[in-house]
This record gives structure tokens, sequence and C-alpha cells, in this order.
């Protein structure tokens, strides 16, 4: 009886080449990726996303919104006296640093006395401002009547050079007001 051809080696030769195969794929992919440029580019960073919030009842508004170089700044409205004040921490020491203060009773129409349980809506926004000599926050506080509707729109002076030093209540800047029942803007 004759010797049957054994087919094992035929079948491990496979392998090996599928194996080879594999092997140069691996090497000739590590070699392009180290040597076209942009390939050891570090992976980007996550974009800065900032934050802002807003909260009322019954008496109060309050907000937070970044302000500039970290900063950020919290503001509170009272319904009845109609004043908006404003602070920012002092990264430094802890505490409330520059403060702002605005009534916006006769911003949005108000005549003296004649308010009764007045309501508002509170609410920041970010903008790149070009004003005068006078540095703003990239930021606006947007005042709203709730009965009319008559917003106002305030700019917040603030710079990251003079930071959040405390002094003297800065008063927050008019920048327009907006009627929307049938009014133009002042």
């Amino acid at each position: 009886m004759m010797q049957e051809k054994i087919k094992k080696p035929l079948i491990l030769t496979r392998q090996l080449y599928l194996l080879a195969g594999f092997i140069l794929i691996f090497t000739v992919g590590y070699i392009v990726g180290s040597v076209v440029p942009g390939q050891n580019v570090s992976p980007k960073q996550f974009p800065v996303i900032h934050a802002m919030t807003s909260q009322a009842d019954d008496s109060f508004a309050a907000c937070t919104i970044p302000l500039a170089g970290g900063t950020e700044g919290f503001f509170i409205l009272d319904f009845l006296t109609g004043d908006i004040s404003g602070g920012v921490i002092n990264p430094m020491t802890s505490t409330f640093g520059a403060t702002f203060r605005h009534n916006v009773l006769n911003d949005l129409g108000f005549q003296p006395g004649q308010v009764k349980n007045p309501k508002f809506l509170l609410v920041a926004g970010q903008i790149e401002m070009r004003r005068g000599r006078t540095p703003m926050a990239p930021a606006v506080l947007y005042v709203t009547d709730g009965t009319s509707g008559t917003t106002a729109a305030y700019g917040i002076p603030f710079s990251s050079q003079r930071g959040a030093v405390g002094g003297v209540a800065v008063p927050l800047v008019l920048l327009d007001i907006a009627q929307p029942r049938g009014g133009e803007s002042q």
C-alpha cells in the first residue's frame, strides 16, 4: 500500500503566510502613521462651555453670567424696589469684590409710587461690545416687565485687568429699551 500524502504542511504554510501578511500590514501602518505629518498631534481640547442660570420667585429674580477672565457675575433683581444689584467673587479673597447697582423702574416706564406688585424676568446673554472708553464685560442683562413686555438691556462695566476688586458699586449701563406692544426702541 502506498502511503498517502499528508496535507498538513500545506495548511500550516497558509497560516504562516496569513500571519506574515498581518505583521507586514501592521508594520507598514505603524511606519506611515509615525512619518506622515499631523498624525502625532494630541487630541483637541474640549470646548469651553459657559453656563448661565436664571431663577425667580414672587419677590426676586437672580441670574449668573460669565464675565471675563474666568470670573462670573451674580445679579439679583428686587421686584418691590426695582433695584438690580450684583457682584463678582474675588478669587484671591473669596469675597464679593466688584459690585454693581441700578434701579430699573424708570427705565421700564414705571412712575414713582405707582408700582403695585410688579413682576419681572431677568435673563443674561453674551455679546462682545466695543463701546467707548468704558471696558464692558462680554455680557448683557435683560430685564423684562412681566405686564407690558418692555425689556431693558444693560451692559456690565467690567474688565479682566481691573478684575473683581472691591470698591464703590458701579452702575450698570443702559444699552437700549424694547417695547414689543406697539412701542419703539428708545
